[in-house]
């Protein structure tokens, strides 16, 4: 079926997971300045729990951020044919999510690395 209303289920199931996408990656930031902070404070008594929170967050944000962007790009490929040729959807199409999905692995896993590295080793 390709109704009006299948269109805006779409439309509001990409919008939602977009959304979640946003806050899931903006939490992941706030935690990790707030884990920086504490660092730089010099907090070293927080260390054990202040790892486990870290690792915790960072495991969470990277999972959820790839999930969101998945289901963003599920919900794309239902669209219907006549949809395929609307600027926004061909654009869609074109994204590399791969370097998108790169730069959250590697951004949120390396700062939690060099974190991780800077309470227990340096």
């Amino acid at each position: 079926m390709n109704t009006s209303q299948d269109r805006a289920n779409r439309i509001a199931a990409w919008s939602a997971r977009s959304r979640d996408l946003l806050w899931i990656i903006t939490l992941g930031f706030i935690t990790q300045i707030i884990v920086l902070g504490i660092i730089s404070a010099g907090w070293t008594t927080a260390n054990l729990a202040v790892s486990v929170f870290l690792i915790f967050t960072t495991i969470l944000t990277i999972t959820g951020a790839l999930d969101a962007m998945d289901d963003i790009n599920a919900i794309s490929q239902d669209a219907q044919a006549d949809e395929a040729e609307l600027k926004a959807q061909k654009r869609f199409v074109d994204t590399q999510w791969g370097m998108f999905k790169g730069l959250i692995v590697v951004g949120f896993g390396l700062t939690a690395i060099a974190s991780l590295y800077i309470m227990w080793i340096a």
